[in-house]
Formats: C-alpha cells, structure tokens, sequence
C-alpha cells in the first residue's frame, strides 16, 4: 500500500443508513463514518501500532496489513466472514457484559464525551466464536461543506492521476505488442522472400537439368544411329581366298581371258571422317556412362 488507497461503501447499520469511507496507507488507517438522515460525523485515526495493540488484546493478533484486508472485505462484503457494525458506548458495554458474563455497567452522564462516540466493530466470525475489533470514533459534528468540496476535489484529482497513469501504462503496453507483431510480420515476409528464392533457383536448376538430360538423350541416340550407319560389312580374308579359287576353277576349263579384278576384292580405303566421327561416339558414351 504504497499509495493512499480510498474506500466507501453505504451500509445499513441500526440507527439508519451510513456511509464508511476509509483512507488506507502503509502505516495508518482513518475511518470515516456519516449518518444520513443528520450529517453528522464520526471520524478517527489509527496508526499500525494502535491496530496491532487492538487486535492482540480481543486474543486473536491481526499484522495491520492483515486488518485492513479483512476491513476492506467487509466493506466489500467479498468475504462471509467479516461484517462491520456501528454501535455506542452502551451498546459496547452491552456486548462486552455478555461476553465474559457480568452485570451492565452504569450508563454514563448526558454531558460525558462517550455518548458522542461510535465504535465501528470489524466483526471476524470464526467456527464457534466471533472476535470484535472495536474501532472507537470521535464525534466530528457536522461537515463543513467547503472543507468536504475540497477534500473530494483532491480525491478525484488523485483517481485521475491514477487512472492516467493506468492509461499511459495499457498504451505503452499496446504498442510494444503492436511493434512485436510489425516486427514479427517483417521477419515473416523476409523468410517467405528468401524461400520463394530459393524455389525459384530450385525449379531453375530442375530445368536445366532436365534440358542436359533431353540434349545428351538426343546426342546418344544421334550417336547410335551414326555408329549403326558407318558400320559396313567387309569381306574377310578367307571368304576373299575362297573366292579366288572359285575363280581359278572356272578359268580352267576357258579360253584364257585376263580379267580385270572385282573392286571388292580389294581391301577397303581408309576414311578419316568416319574414324573422326567414331572417336567422338565412343568419348561421348564414355561421357554418358559416367
């Protein structure tokens, strides 16, 4: 509880409706109470020492940040276990009578400072027993409505301090979350950018490839036909024997005629080109087969 925090709630307490306001701190509490039918006021301060002193005499020790949590609920009513009540000094004295069992107390004087006060019991129920924590307030009589305007002036001033700083922290939140998301998208569209990249490169290169295997496809086959082409049968050496026997049988029983010989029978010229075209077929299948 850094800042003062600020508290009202409307109750119905039995002389009539009231309203609590409470003003919460570190280290001090004040309590406000006004009746609405005659505007009168009871108001007291308490500091955390009073608080813990208070609560260590009802036998059940409450911390001061624990006290006002517990008055916050019942103001709140948050909690079925805290409820507040407004009482007198008789009514007090009534209750304390019939807890610990003894006769009521004499009422005192009309002019004694306690028939003015109030006490505003924080009432803590627990299974088979109830604490009370009595707040006591002195009479503050009736509001100066000068002094009320400028004190909720400077309440409102504080809840709009407040809520500013509220507003310009949920800003400063939405921004950030907002530049997170521009710079997350960015970081997204240049990842989609460097991956179509690379697709297209991939498909580029996928083409190119397919193009090499189609024109070394076509340069095989062109090769194969090339080699099946220039691939003639020669005669062989003992089929060209044969036939000169053959020859020399059927000159014998002839007149003797000189016969110029066949051009088959000679041996086969030699082409160059055919042999350059051959070294080229046989180092492309080379290339093919690795």
């Amino acid at each position: 509880m850094g800042e003062p925090r600020y508290l009202q709630a409307e109750c119905a307490f039995r002389p009539g409706a009231h309203t609590v306001r409470v003003s919460l701190t570190r280290s001090a509490l004040r309590v406000e109470v006004e009746a609405h039918g005659t505007a009168d006021l009871w108001r007291g301060e308490f500091d955390a020492t009073f608080i813990e002193d208070l609560t260590r005499k009802t036998g059940n020790f409450k911390q001061f940040g624990i006290f006002c949590s517990m008055l916050e609920s019942a103001l709140t009513q948050s909690s079925e276990s805290v409820s507040l009540e407004l009482l007198t000094y008789s009514d007090l004295e009534t209750l304390h009578s019939r807890k610990v069992g003894t006769s009521t107390r004499p009422a005192p004087s009309a002019s004694s400072p306690l028939n003015t006060k109030r006490y505003l019991i924080l009432v803590y129920s627990v299974e088979f027993d109830r604490i009370h924590y009595p707040l006591p307030l002195p009479y503050a009589g009736r509001p100066d409505l000068v002094a009320l305007v400028r004190e909720l002036q400077e309440q409102l001033a504080q809840l709009r301090a407040q809520h500013l700083e509220e507003t310009q922290r949920l800003r400063d939140a939405l921004w950030k979350a907002l530049e997170e998301k521009r710079a997350a998208e960015a970081r997204h569209q240049r990842e989609h950018r460097q991956l179509a990249a690379q697709l297209a490169q991939a498909k580029a290169s996928e083409q190119r490839l397919q193009l090499r295997v189609k024109n070394l496809t076509a340069e095989l086959t062109s090769c194969r036909r090339g080699r099946q082409q220039s691939a003639s049968p020669a005669p062989r050496p003992q089929e060209r024997r044969s036939a000169s026997l053959e020859s020399q049988r059927s000159s014998r029983g002839r007149p003797s005629v000189r016969s110029v010989s066949p051009a088959g029978s000679r041996p086969p010229r030699f082409d160059p080109t055919a042999f350059v075209r051959a070294r080229q077929r046989r180092q492309k299948e080379a290339e093919l087969r690795k």
